[in-house]
């Protein structure tokens, strides 16, 4: 079974003929193949494909990243001295990007008063 795009859309279960039992994916180093045998018989069969296992990650829009809400303490983030907050008017700030309905955007937090603000950017 494939999807739009080519890719499996679900991996199904293989079951033995003869014991009814679960297949397992097995390597066959003779033949340098993928194959599904059973363990309680002799019974194997070639596998059709090489995916054996499929994990689809769903996101919803609800989904949000989550933001530490003082990020100023955060020594992995970088710090810049060329902007000033619009509240103290102190001249560091710690900065990240983040992905919004706009596209990619720079937030920074001032480092003497937490505040925050969204970099507008400038032409340059």
């Amino acid at each position: 079974m494939r999807g739009a795009n080519s890719r499996p859309c679900a991996v199904k279960l293989r079951f033995c003929p003869n014991s009814n039992d679960l297949l397992y994916p097995k390597e066959d180093r003779d033949r340098k193949k993928l194959i599904y045998a059973c363990r309680n018989c002799e019974y194997k069969v070639d596998a059709n494909d090489h995916c054996v296992y499929l994990h689809n990650i769903h996101h919803t829009s609800a989904e949000t990243t989550t933001i530490i809400q003082d990020v100023r303490t955060d020594p992995t983030l970088p710090r810049s001295s060329e902007v000033h907050c619009p509240s103290c008017d102190h001249g560091e700030a710690v900065f990240f990007s983040l992905t919004t309905s706009e596209g990619m955007s720079l937030f920074f937090q001032c480092v003497a008063c937490a505040g925050k603000w969204k970099d507008e950017g400038s032409a340059i």
